[in-house]
């Protein structure tokens, strides 16, 4: 879902949704590269990548 704030750059992205677990909302504002606002701030994610592709240097985050 992070992944939408690239469509709109400069715009603020306000994303409301629940936990896959328990089902409690979240509330997720974000800038850019900026978290603006995270409720819970508890509030963890998942990034769907090999951490060792991070770490060799394959996947790099910033502007495309």
């Amino acid at each position: 879902m992070l992944a939408v704030r690239w469509l709109f750059p400069g715009t603020e992205v306000r994303i409301d949704t629940r936990c896959l677990d328990c089902g409690e909302p979240i509330l997720i504002r974000m800038r850019d590269e900026k978290i603006l606002d995270i409720n819970p701030q508890t509030t963890v994610g998942h990034v769907n990548v090999p951490f060792a592709k991070i770490l060799k240097g394959e996947i790099t985050w910033g502007a495309a």
